[in-house]
């Protein structure tokens, strides 16, 4: 884990995407008392999740099917207790057929950032696996998560 001394980086949070509570449980925890590494990428999966489904997004792998083709994550300040923390996320980048999320976790009160980093999902066509177009239906729901200089592609 590399840990860094920037100066609450937190507080420079951009005006878009959504903040979404994750909750850290003792088996998160590794033998040190810190959020093992791997869970990171998980807080973020279950923000991610979550923010899908009270949108009312209904997953139908039938319809389509979501990659993950690449995650980054830098670690800033372990997270050495159990209880809520925030994960905000934004969509950065969006093309035809895939999107960078981009993410923070924080504390609950946004004062310290645990981690950031970022995830490109290319949406895929179910029979063929390979990239299809994001659908309208898709480009709705995530309206909440673009930043202000995303914009949908067109054709």
């Amino acid at each position: 884990m590399t840990l860094t001394n920037e100066k609450n980086a937190a507080l420079d949070e951009p005006s878009y995407g959504v903040v979404v509570p994750v909750r850290v449980y003792l088996d998160d925890l590794d033998g040190f008392g810190m959020l093992n590494h791997v869970e990171y990428a998980r807080l973020f999966d279950h923000a991610v999740i979550d923010f899908w489904t009270d949108a009312g997004w209904v997953l139908d792998p039938t319809r389509s099917v979501q990659a993950i083709r690449e995650v980054h994550l830098t670690f800033h300040q372990p997270i050495t207790a159990t209880g809520d923390v925030a994960v905000h996320l934004w969509v950065d980048e969006a093309g035809r057929t895939s999107v960078n999320y981009r993410f923070r976790i924080l504390s609950t009160d946004h004062t310290t950032l645990h981690a950031e980093g970022s995830r490109r999902l290319v949406n895929l066509d179910p029979a063929t696996l390979r990239p299809t177009p994001l659908t309208d239906e898709q480009w709705t729901y995530a309206a909440p998560l673009l930043a202000d200089h995303v914009k949908r592609p067109t054709a």
